[in-house]
């Protein structure tokens, strides 16, 4: 989400194997990190991760499932792994046999790949709160967005570095845990978790009960904003909300979405994404007659 800190991943490797196409993840970055001693307010081990095979939409992956153990809300949570470093030649070979099929690489695209260490990583940008739990989150190699579904690829590797990004007074914070060194850094920046409305908009709609908020855009005639964390029932329950206030006229329903004006000419527009636990709300001010 556009809420969390975030940068675009260089890649390598994969736009050569994608014909020049960059398809790369997002990860962290910030203006500055700062290592320290002490650690994260967030404990690795409130993170109870594990990686293993299974089954999605009819296809095996290798995926990633956590839960939240902290008594903070995550709002992002990736790691990533590399090549074990008792890893054999033979090992490697029959990796980049496999890769090369996947990646429909030519020999010389191979070469380059084999110049890089093995790497792979899982992230999963779902609002978790405590005690929360998150399921099949594919994983990828290197940083790109081929999927890995074999799990003696994952075998060769071994955890490297996490990210978390969590809530703590309305501020998001980035910490990254190092499983070499078993050390914590901080990102010396943080965001703002929730940022409601500054105009008068923000007084026609319901506020939602949520850790993280994110304003899209906002000013006298319009004002947009993501939800996070929203469980289904929440988001039922913020219709009903509305409605209370009096959006019931010209309604318009179907699947997960809702819109509906009031009797002041105030139009809003919901929806809800249930794998993500997002909702999408806009408000538009009645035109006036110039408009």
């Amino acid at each position: 989400m556009n809420k969390m800190i975030k940068k675009l991943g260089l890649c390598t490797i994969l736009p050569i194997m994608m014909m020049n196409v960059v398809a790369c993840s997002k990860q962290g970055e910030s203006s500055g990190t700062t290592a320290n001693s002490v650690k994260s307010k967030v404990d690795i081990k409130d993170i109870a991760w594990n990686i293993d095979a299974g089954i999605v939409d009819g296809e095996r992956y290798v995926l990633m499932n956590y839960t939240n153990n902290s008594k903070y809300t995550i709002a992002n949570f990736e790691i990533t792994f590399k090549e074990k470093t008792d890893i054999t030649e033979d090992e490697k070979n029959s990796f980049y046999t496999d890769i090369q099929k996947i990646f429909n690489a030519n020999d010389e695209d191979t070469q380059r790949i084999k110049e890089e260490p093995i790497a792979m990583y899982a992230e999963s940008d779902k609002v978790l709160n405590p005690k929360e739990s998150v399921e099949n989150i594919k994983s990828c190699y290197y940083h790109g967005y081929y999927n890995v579904k074999d799990m003696k690829h994952y075998e060769l590797m071994e955890p490297d570095i996490a990210k978390i990004q969590y809530v703590d007074d309305n501020k998001i914070y980035t910490t990254y845990y190092d499983y070499s060194t078993k050390k914590y850094s901080n990102e010396a920046t943080e965001e703002i978790a929730y940022e409601w409305s500054q105009t008068d908009l923000g007084n026609k709609i319901p506020k939602p009960e949520v850790v993280i908020l994110e304003n899209i855009s906002d000013n006298e005639t319009s004002f947009t904003f993501y939800a996070y964390g929203m469980t289904l029932d929440q988001y039922q329950a913020y219709i009903a909300q509305c409605k209370e206030l009096g959006y019931t006229q010209e309604p318009h329903s179907y699947n997960e979405n809702y819109s509906a004006k009031n009797s002041e000419g105030y139009k809003i527009d919901l929806d809800y994404n249930k794998d993500d636990g997002k909702m999408r709300v806009s408000i538009d001010a009645p035109e006036t007659k110039e408009e």
